[in-house]
């Protein structure tokens, strides 16, 4: 059966890079890359773009300006491929609405440089900075008050590609990183450095019912808050990219959508966790509100030992039975999902990277993994 999507999630450590394309006919693939990593991924990115026949990208999305998602995407839109992109997606400073002064970030700030053509000794001439939305923000409406007719969600559709329809995030969340942007600044800066604290060792797996939480913290992150995410569709497959986003803000877009076309949820075929599959962000509502055959984790679970046992337990309980998870690392934490015992008495499958030999782009020893999702008629 022919693929409709294909995701590929790069080794990128405790962060998100992704590699998206949709087949055309005739023509190169439509491709899109999501995030960046932290800043050591981007030789392996690098490698990966150069390995490519035909270098195009259509769409690059920074979905929000944390360093695990945004580090590794500064070199990249610094380089000569940068000029192969055919649209940015990327939320600045320009795009909320602060509450008094702000600062910008140093990484927001390089990045804007470089779309805008301020870049000294870089080049002169702006990229195309989220043109597909008239230069303006990435976002989705705030979901409506009870008993009232929502906006619509806004959707992107190519012209023989994909279907893109924005579930994140509403001008709610864009306006609280607004008003903290000057303290988001700050801990950007005085920050500890990513990945420095190794995976704890974890415990053994037992009953997935007794790992389920009570009420759960939600996420207080407000870049995590304004993480763009987003619906894709193409050739009936459809796959949910949450980057860090909220797991009610997710929810209750994919229950907007679902009432536009009356159904009681959306399924689709796969789900990116958000947060790397913390217990935060991967609620029950999401789970439900998006029934999916396979849930991707994008981490190798670096200082803050992501992916959470209560989130995949979420998942395995709430899904359709047979569920898929995958995961770019091969690590303690994520073999023990793929235990056969623990397949078999909860009836799902667990996919790992290969062992052992070394990647044919980096050749680290690190594969990441790639989901390929096929046709539907």
């Amino acid at each position: 059966m022919a693929t409709a999507i294909r995701i590929e999630a790069l080794p990128a450590r405790l962060g998100d890079c992704l590699l998206v394309e949709c087949p055309r006919e005739g023509t190169r693939p439509w491709r899109m890359l999501v995030d960046g990593g932290p800043p050591d991924t981007w030789p392996r990115l690098e490698a990966r773009l150069q390995a490519l026949a035909d270098p195009a990208i259509d769409v690059s999305v920074v979905t929000h300006i944390d360093s695990d998602h945004i580090g590794g995407f500064i070199p990249f839109v610094l380089s000569p491929h940068a000029r192969d992109v055919g649209d940015f997606w990327f939320n600045g400073a320009r795009h909320l609405v602060p509450a008094g002064k702000m600062r910008s970030t140093a990484q927001g700030d390089t990045v804007v440089s470089a779309l805008t053509g301020a870049t000294p000794g870089l080049r002169a001439a702006p990229l195309p900075w989220n043109v597909a939305f008239g230069g303006g923000p990435v976002r989705c409406p705030d979901p409506p008050d009870a008993g009232r007719t929502g906006t619509p969600l806004p959707v992107i559709e190519v012209p023989g590609g994909p279907r893109l329809t924005i579930l994140s995030p509403t001008p709610t969340r864009l306006r609280v990183l607004g008003r903290k942007w000057n303290e988001v600044e700050e801990e950007l800066h005085r920050g500890p450095e990513l990945g420095v604290a190794p995976p704890m060792a974890p415990p053994p797996l037992g009953d997935l019912e007794d790992l389920l939480p009570g009420p759960t913290t939600r996420d207080p992150s407000a870049p995590n808050g304004s993480s763009i995410a987003f619906l894709l569709e193409h050739r009936g497959a459809s796959a949910v990219l949450s980057g860090d986003a909220f797991g009610n803000v997710l929810a209750l877009s994919l229950a907007m959508l679902a009432v536009e076309r009356g159904s009681e949820n959306v399924p689709v075929d796969l789900v990116k966790l958000p947060h790397h599959g913390s217990v935060n962000n991967v609620l029950a509502a999401l789970v439900q509100a998006a029934p999916a055959r396979h849930y991707l984790v994008s981490t190798n679970g670096d200082t803050f030992n992501h992916p959470d046992d209560a989130a995949l337990a979420r998942v395995v309980l709430g899904a359709p039975r047979g569920a898929e998870l995958w995961f770019n690392y091969r690590t303690p934490r994520t073999q023990r999902w793929a235990e056969p015992a623990l397949q078999a008495r909860y009836g799902f499958t667990a996919h790992l990277p290969a062992a052992g030999a070394d990647d044919e782009h980096t050749g680290d020893g690190e594969h990441g993994i790639v989901v390929e999702l096929p046709e539907r008629t």
